[in-house]
């Protein structure tokens, strides 16, 4: 292979390998690297051995084949082997590649990097390899880049690169596309057309990066997980919330749900999130994902968080699917195929587990900062519609007008404290939360209501008040361990809870009901204790004040407080594209004017206008072209060119005749050099098309040269 040939060749299986490292947001870099560059390299291998074996030309893309899958099984299948060979188990276990991907989408990023996941991202690139080392001989150079380029669209369908990501990635191949095209006997005096087309290509990637980072609205980037997640296996049961009453009955009351230990004290456990309600029941519809290697914060989450950790042990009491969690899991360790619906904070496994870790992330706030937030009105289900509200309900206004905010959402809190009596333990509580039940619980001022009729109102009347929230139903966290050190739940302590969606904090949980006291209520820096001292703090609602300006929901927070300035989006791409096309018509269209400016000259100026055309031309395309130069001085620097020379003879012997003849210049005269000048044309149309491309935009020939005439 000839040199040039191999750097296309390497150029191009580094697209594959960059294309691969797409995918580490999905999986990671460490878990990445190897399979995907082993690839790559035994492709090469087997590339270069076939080239010095012309024999082997015509199994080339079995041999790329097979030697890919060997390499996959060693880097990736690695425990399927018996002494490091294949066996049935590794082939089997390259079949489960043809569905890794709707897998993985399936699955909480990062994923965890488990092979039956991980393998179809170096089978992705295997295909990849064997398209490009064919088509390397079969088609144009550039043209062997775009199996590297499907990769990487593949890898942006997950999730789409941003800011600094995305330029590096568009540098790198800027780069590769230089290599792949850079003419196989190169002369670096051709250097300036390489320069200019760099310089264009950065400022594109700047002005890109400039647009993605000041992007005013937030916008999460695109990813197929959003669609392709809805098919997520679930295995929805029976609502924890229609089984509050069975737990709370006197003949469950006492059975043990679960067991915990944790180094710091909770303030509940929750089971699941309900965001939706028809009037009868509540519900979600968000989809389940697996568990991957950890779940970080969502980008609502813009405080800065605090790890915790716990063991539980589930009981006999613990029916149903569902998991204990916390409000912003992390990891769950030693389940089986755990999954989480991300938005809620719900868990679920297909086998309850005799134990599992459970690791979360909790926000670091203060009670000023809370009475002091505004609500996350984008926050997904927090502003649900509930279809018809009944008129006795949606006439009600607690609020007295004030504009959504904590303070007012707390004030609603204590609007139910101070009207309404939360059931005691010694029967029954009262069930339902319908629309009659809810109307019928909010007439009568100390109404005795269950923790989930005190949750449902809440939510509706805050809905009504633009507070987006939500219903939670799960325990409250005993007070105290026992001897061991451990805290046992019970069906007694279930309950149910509604959460407002806080600006730059994600969601958090109040308790509207009297008596709602949870285990760390008196723990300094709880969530509980955080409420209870902004509880204090609010007024009445007639004192509350409505802030200047509407608290800006969500990302916008971050926004409004970096200032009044906004870059106009528009202006930013209006220019980029008035530069681009000026550069890509004007140039064309200024040389050919000037050219037209040329011809129309009369005498001796047309043939020296016909000399600086077709030395203006040849400089286009690379010529060296310097002060003092003959046109025979031009003829010999373009003999590299050898189609151009009957065309520069022609205009020498009409510049000869011009200037050194001493006769005049009849328009015969002019019309022979112009006819040089056509030849030189025709003879350059027949140079490849990346060197016409070029000599079409190149700049330098607009600009004062040697004598430009």
């Amino acid at each position: 292979m000839s040199p040039a040939g191999t750097r296309r060749a390497v150029a191009a299986l580094a697209g594959i390998v960059l294309g691969g490292l797409c995918f580490v947001p999905v999986f990671g870099l460490r878990h990445l690297w190897l399979p995907v560059g082993l690839v790559c390299l035994v492709t090469f291998i087997v590339a270069e051995i076939c080239r010095r074996r012309p024999g082997l030309l015509n199994w080339r893309p079995l041999l790329v084949l097979v030697a890919g899958l060997l390499a996959i099984i060693e880097s990736v299948l690695r425990a399927t082997t018996l002494a490091g060979l294949p066996t049935l188990s590794s082939l089997r276990a390259l079949g489960t590649g043809l569905t890794a991907w709707r897998l993985t989408l399936e699955s909480t990023w990062p994923a965890r990097p488990d092979p039956e996941l991980l393998i179809f991202v170096p089978l992705l690139a295997l295909v990849a390899c064997v398209l490009t080392v064919e088509l390397l001989d079969r088609a144009p150079p550039l043209v062997a880049l775009l199996p590297a380029l499907g990769v990487v669209g593949v890898s942006q369908l997950y999730v789409a690169a941003e800011g600094l990501t995305a330029v590096l990635i568009a540098i790198g191949f800027g780069l590769l596309v230089i290599a792949v095209l850079i003419p196989d006997h190169f002369e670096y005096r051709r250097l300036t057309p390489w320069a200019t087309t760099a310089a264009v290509t950065l400022a594109a990637i700047v002005c890109g990066f400039v647009v993605s980072t000041i992007d005013p609205h937030g916008r999460t980037p695109y990813s197929l997980q959003r669609v392709q997640s809805a098919t997520a296996p679930a295995s929805r049961q029976a609502s924890p919330l229609d089984e509050l009453a069975r737990r709370l009955s006197p003949d469950a009351r006492d059975k043990v749900v679960f067991r915990y230990q944790t180094s710091e004290p909770v303030d509940r456990w929750r089971l699941v999130a309900l965001d939706s309600f028809d009037g009868v029941n509540w519900t979600t519809d968000h989809p389940l994902l697996r568990m991957g290697a950890q779940l970080a914060p969502g980008p609502e989450v813009r405080v800065n968080t605090m790890p915790r950790r716990a063991l539980i042990r589930p009981d006999e009491a613990l029916d149903g699917p569902w998991l204990p969690g916390q409000l912003l899991p992390e990891t769950v360790g030693n389940a089986t195929d755990p999954q989480v619906e991300p938005i809620g904070s719900t868990l679920v496994v297909p086998e309850r587990p005799d134990y599992y870790n459970l690791t979360w992330a909790e926000p670091e706030i203060d009670a000023n900062y809370l009475t002091r937030a505004g609500v996350d009105s984008t926050a997904p289900g927090g502003l649900n519609d509930m279809g018809p509200i009944p008129p006795e309900i949606a006439d009600r206004n607690p609020l007295a007008g004030k504009r959504a905010t904590m303070e007012t959402a707390i004030a609603l809190e204590k609007y139910f404290r101070d009207r309404y009596k939360l059931a005691d333990d010694s029967g029954t509580p009262p069930t339902g939360y319908s629309w009659p039940r809810l109307k019928e619980f909010l007439d009568k001022p100390g109404t005795v209501g269950s923790s989930e009729q005190f949750a449902a109102a809440y939510v509706t009347l805050a809905r009504q008040n633009s507070i987006p929230a939500r219903l939670v139903v799960g325990f409250r966290a005993p007070a105290k361990p026992d001897a061991a050190g451990w805290y046992t739940v019970t069906n007694k302590d279930a309950y149910a809870w509604p959460e407002v969606a806080v600006a730059g904090v994600g969601w958090w949980p109040l308790d509207p009901a009297v008596g709602a006291k949870t285990g760390s209520s008196d723990s300094s820096g709880s969530t509980a204790s955080i409420t209870e001292q902004a509880r204090k703090s609010v007024p009445k609602i007639q004192e509350i004040q409505d802030p200047e300006t509407t608290p800006p929901p969500g990302d916008e927070t971050d926004a409004a407080n970096s200032g009044d300035f906004q870059l106009p989006l528009a202006t930013v791409f209006a220019g980029s594209a008035v530069l681009l096309l000026l550069w890509l018509l004007g140039v064309p269209l200024l040389k050919q004017m000037r050219a037209l400016r040329r011809r129309r000259r009369v005498g001796s100026a047309a043939v020296v206008g016909a000399w600086a055309e077709a030395r203006d031309r040849l400089r286009a395309h690379g010529i060296p072209v310097t002060a003092g130069m003959t046109v025979r001085d031009l003829a010999h620097a373009a003999r590299d060119l050898p189609d151009t020379g009957p065309g520069i003879a022609t205009i020498a012997h009409a510049v000869d005749h011009a200037l050194w003849s001493g006769g005049p210049t009849t328009p015969d005269v002019a019309g022979q050099a112009w006819t040089g000048v056509h030849a030189v044309r025709r003879a350059l149309r027949s140079r490849p098309w990346l060197d016409r491309f070029q000599a079409a935009l190149e700049l330098r020939t607009l600009l004062p040269g040697p004598r430009q005439k």
